[in-house]
């Protein structure tokens, strides 16, 4: 776990020691986040306030849906910022200085790379957790909501692993590493405890921050520090990530 908390630590640091070198890299990226925040709050506002009241049944507005082509538009936009942000933090990270002359902001051959290996990432795991969660659905049929949580909780910490275990591919991308699931496996086997460590560390804090924005009064304020601290957390997440990799693949040291 020591190892875990080093990781997480080194991780969080490079984000947040100089922010603003973080956001100088990183800035199309958090721009186009910004910019759909702006779409969504000027042409459906109603489904944002919607959407950001969606644990409450009764603030639930089938009106609020009217808009949605504008809704459409601005995820897309928020999706491939996101990818364009965390894309551009590996790239700032990981680029040996005589490649940086370019800048850090992916092209768009490396967004759709990053999209199709998160996507193929995504239908592994949702694969993975089909078997795992038949027995956390029996039980949780039985409405014992104690036993629920403490069966869902390991089960979510063993795909979290997994996930990261076969994620270094994606940091590999944005550098023109072509690296394979297999590849990604094996490199990643020496820091498998500290994997498990990581998975633990960033669903305290995810829960945590959920925590503490669900007390946030109003929809729209909500909202928009909603996307403030996933962008945040995004950025530390892809930092963990990277870091794996340096270590994994590139060798080099915390």
């Amino acid at each position: 776990m020591s190892n875990a908390v080093r990781i997480f630590t080194h991780a969080f640091t490079m984000v947040f020691h100089d922010l603003g070198a973080t956001l100088r890299a990183t800035y199309v990226g958090v721009s186009l986040v910004a910019l759909s925040v702006v779409l969504f709050l000027t042409l459906a506002p109603n489904m944002f306030g919607s959407m950001m009241l969606a644990t409450e049944t009764d603030a639930f507005n089938p009106d609020a849906f009217g808009n949605a082509g504008a809704a459409v538009v601005a995820i897309l936009v928020m999706a491939v910022g996101y990818i364009m942000m965390v894309a551009a933090w590996h790239r700032y990270v990981l680029l040996p200085e005589g490649q940086r002359d370019g800048g850090f902001t992916p092209g768009a051959g490396i967004v759709l790379g990053y999209f199709g290996r998160s996507l193929l990432l995504g239908i592994i795991v949702g694969i993975a957790a089909i078997p795992l969660f038949v027995p956390l659905g029996v039980i949780a049929s039985a409405g014992n909501d104690i036993l629920t949580n403490l069966v869902a909780i390991p089960l979510f910490a063993i795909l979290g692993w997994v996930l990261l275990r076969l994620s270094l591919i994606l940091p590999a991308c944005t550098i023109g590493k072509d690296m394979k699931l297999t590849e990604s496996w094996a490199a990643s086997r020496p820091l498998s405890g500290a994997i498990i460590g990581l998975t633990i560390i960033l669903g305290v804090v995810d829960f945590v921050l959920n925590l503490v924005i669900s007390v946030l009064p109003a929809p729209y304020i909500l909202g928009v520090v909603s996307v403030i601290t996933s962008v945040l957390f995004a950025l530390v997440s892809a930092s963990i990530l990277t870091t794996l990799y340096g270590i994994a693949v590139e060798g080099r040291e915390v």
